[in-house]
């Protein structure tokens, strides 16, 4: 389900922190999962989009921050391990890939993604996904 407010995310080890400029006119959310789209800029995935995931929004210009249309600007992002909620997350799913649909959605199917991010680690009702280990499936 898309993210309509913020949410708190547990990262594991060294991150790497980038500030990369958003798409206009959308809400983005502290801990929200996002990507690149075609033409550069981060946004929030679309369950049909065959563009690359990069990490997740750091939450340092705000919880939640509106960007209106035609205006980039530039968002902190998280690049490394982070724990995502996911049910019925067990040890069979380590080593898999998993594909946000959404900013706060996970699936185990590709569907028309051409991007899937690395599967590390898992708790109960947690994977713990590599945003550094980022996987092309298919050509986009």
């Amino acid at each position: 389900m898309a993210l309509t407010a913020a949410v708190k995310r547990e990262f594991v080890g060294h991150q790497e922190v980038i500030d990369i400029a958003c798409a206009g006119n959308d809400t983005f959310y502290e801990g929200a999962l996002l990507q690149i789209d075609a033409s550069g800029y981060l946004n929030v995935p679309a369950d049909t989009a065959a563009l690359p995931f990069i990490g997740v929004y750091s939450g340092r210009q705000g919880s939640a921050l509106a960007v209106a249309s035609g205006s980039h600007d530039k968002l902190e992002v998280l690049i490394g391990k982070v724990w995502v909620a996911f049910s019925g997350a067990e040890q069979s799913d380590v080593g898999e890939l998993f594909y946000p649909s959404d900013d706060g959605t996970l699936t185990q199917t590709a569907g028309s993604k051409s991007w899937g991010v690395l599967c590390v680690g898992f708790k109960t009702g947690y994977v713990l996904l590599d945003f550094g280990q980022r996987v092309c499936i298919a050509a986009a």
